[in-house]
């Protein structure tokens, strides 16, 4: 169907809602800072630029859908919410200075100018009708000349809770653009995999079988068609889906086929902007499912066509990697509850016969303490293109491993964390030759709260083949009052790598303090404020440093600091009215070692980086 008459029919559906934004994550304690729990929980240490840059695209649209009082299909008061965002580099970067037609087309400039837009739609109708519009053009990107514009935009029709007949229900819907998690998502999971604490304590949550709007500004892991959950009486479901859609990558016309997928979503130069929309996907299938009081057991099989053959080009660690055009898979899975203890699962097999499984089970100790252990096998030859849950490799191909998690309640105030996980490979891996190779990961974690003091201190380690991380961490927040909030954070990395049988250290280390104040001084005082200011000093990128830091609401901050300096920001929102609001920040980070900042087409030259984010809120 024509963009333009998609999107009519969008705005002729005079129903849906507005987001109540928060973190779809394991949360501890709602006292502590989401942004701070989600950085404890996840590792993103080893994640090269390109996987950083999706996975804040990712956490910026974390999103809880929540449903309003209204007590009837067609009644309940209309809700609508419009977020418009904003933000830019101040500083020039290489790719902006002559952007001339030449310059352009040998992709020594890029297409657009330095500013990222991105428009939000909500609307919300009653308890059971939903639709939403995202709308984003990256900086670099150009406006594009057909409507509506902007460089990618996302749309979607949602029904819950709907009565068929007597006994058919229409329990979640979504037309245009989803995400599905299905399972543990060996076979299909689009949801959020930030490593393996947080994806143990997900495989264990009660809902492992859902459809979701995509609500995020980010380019992959989404399906366009459309998707339901019907519930024969109280005991059967069933889950169909359809996807059909256009992927980025490299096509080589003269072979007629696919050498690389592309998931960044960026087309700011000639050759980016040529990796739109190389070829179809097509990607259906359906979930069987029956549960009881005590059981949910359930099985899927999915198909996957590609419009040209998938060639990656071979190297050492992608010998089994999926190739070729179409994809048959089948699964089966199940949730337990008996006798105190919790067991999930699921087994999956390829259309050639490999499998993969994995195993949680959760039990209670006592009435404080909860401990998880989880087993995963992933064959050598297991192929898939959509599933994506806890492991070493992202492919879940040739490994094999085991997690624990043991968690409690030490006191009123104390809490515990802690999670091992052992792993060990059966095939070379990225960065590790060697046909049989090992590894652990562990984490400790000890959570104070209070009234007006929240704190932990962490420490996380990991080995794996030629080199040794330690990490270290603590935050303290003090709240003496409504008004005033002081969070200080410290973290701390020691890297060893041994390459051609030379062990090297690298050292690194931040400290940060941030005060937020919410103006008081009057009933509905219109101002909030949160500065912060950070030192880091590291020896190299892999000492590098992540922190937490206020963002734009609806925004998440994680600057990634390496080498040596400040960085300063400001936080601010202003109220107009009941119905609008304003949010704006302030970032520059001050090097002291460094006379250009990135590098290529993204290079700054100086020794300071400044950045600036409006966004405008509306509620209707």
């Amino acid at each position: 169907m024509p963009t333009k008459s998609i999107l009519l029919l969008f705005f002729c559906i005079y129903c849906s809602f507005p987001p109540n934004f928060a973190q779809d994550i394991a949360i501890s304690d709602p006292h502590f800072d989401w942004q701070e729990q989600i950085l404890q929980q996840i590792d993103i240490d080893m994640l090269g630029d390109a996987a950083y840059s999706e996975l804040l695209d990712e956490l910026s649209d974390l999103v809880v859908w929540s449903d309003t009082t209204a007590s009837s299909l067609l009644q309940g008061r209309l809700k609508q919410n419009i977020i418009m965002s904003s933000n830019r580099t101040l500083n020039q970067r290489a790719g902006y200075r002559e952007q001339t037609a030449g310059r352009q087309s040998i992709n020594k400039a890029y297409l657009g100018d330095p500013w990222h837009h991105s428009l939000r739609y909500r609307m919300q109708l009653g308890k059971h009708w939903q639709a939403g519009l995202n709308m984003e053009k990256d900086a670099g990107e150009a406006w594009r000349h057909q409507f509506p514009a902007f460089d990618s935009w996302h749309v979607f029709v949602r029904a819950k809770d709907v009565r068929i007949v007597s006994n058919l229900k229409l329990q979640d819907a979504v037309v245009g653009h989803y995400r599905l998690r299905m399972g543990c998502g060996l076979l299909i999971n689009q949801g959020f995999s930030l490593g393996k604490q947080y994806l143990s304590r997900q495989l264990t949550q009660q809902r492992n079988n859902t459809i979701t709007p995509f609500a995020s500004n980010a380019e992959y892991a989404y399906m366009q068609g459309g998707a339901m959950d019907l519930r024969v009486g109280s005991h059967f479901s069933l889950l169909p889906y359809f996807s059909a859609r256009q992927i980025d990558g490299t096509y080589h016309s003269d072979r007629r086929v696919l050498t690389a997928l592309q998931t960044d979503g960026y087309h700011r130069t000639q050759t980016e902007d040529g990796h739109r929309h190389a070829a179809w996907e097509i990607f259906t299938g359906a979930r069987l499912g029956w549960r009881g009081e005590w059981y949910d057991v359930g099985f899927h099989a999915t198909y996957t066509q590609l419009q040209y053959d998938y060639l990656r080009n071979y190297l050492y660690y992608n010998t089994n990697y999926f190739r070729g055009h179409q994809l048959t898979q089948f699964s089966a899975d199940y949730t337990i509850k008996a006798l105190g203890g919790f067991l999930r699962g699921e087994f999956v097999m390829d259309d050639k016969g490999a499998i993969a499984n994995l195993t949680a089970l959760q039990y209670k100790l006592t009435d404080n303490w909860v401990s998880t252990l989880l087993y995963r096998y992933y064959d050598l030859k297991y192929r898939q293109l959509h599933g994506s849950t806890l492991g070493e490799n992202s492919e879940m191909q040739g490994e094999q491993g085991v997690t624990l998690n043991i968690d409690g309640q030490l006191s009123a105030h104390w809490q515990w964390q802690s999670m091992f996980d052992y792993f060990w490979f059966g095939q070379p891996q990225y960065g590790i030759r060697d046909i049989h190779s090992h590894g652990l990961e562990g984490m400790a974690r000890l959570l104070y709260e209070h009234r007006k003091v929240n704190g932990s201190l962490g420490y996380r380690i990991k080995q794996k083949a030629d080199y040794f991380r330690h990490s270290f961490d603590g935050m303290l927040s003090i709240q003496p009052n409504e008004s005033f909030n002081s969070k200080t954070q410290f973290r701390a990395r020691i890297f060893n790598k041994k390459e051609n049988g030379v062990a090297t250290n690298s050292y690194g280390y931040a400290l940060s303090q941030s005060f937020a104040w919410n103006c008081k001084l009057w009933k509905n005082c219109p101002f909030s404020l949160v500065g912060q200011a950070c030192y880091f000093h590291t020896d190299d990128y892999d000492s590098r440093i992540y922190l937490t830091e206020k963002a734009i609401l609806y925004g998440f901050g994680l600057p990634m600091l390496y080498g040596e300096g400040l960085r300063y920001s400001v936080t601010g929102t202003i109220k107009i009215g009941p119905h609008i609001d304003v949010d704006l920040k302030w970032a520059m980070t001050n090097y002291a070692n460094r006379t250009t900042i990135s590098s290529g087409l993204q290079e700054i030259e100086g020794n300071n980086q400044q950045d600036l984010w409006l966004q405008l809120r509306f509620k209707i």
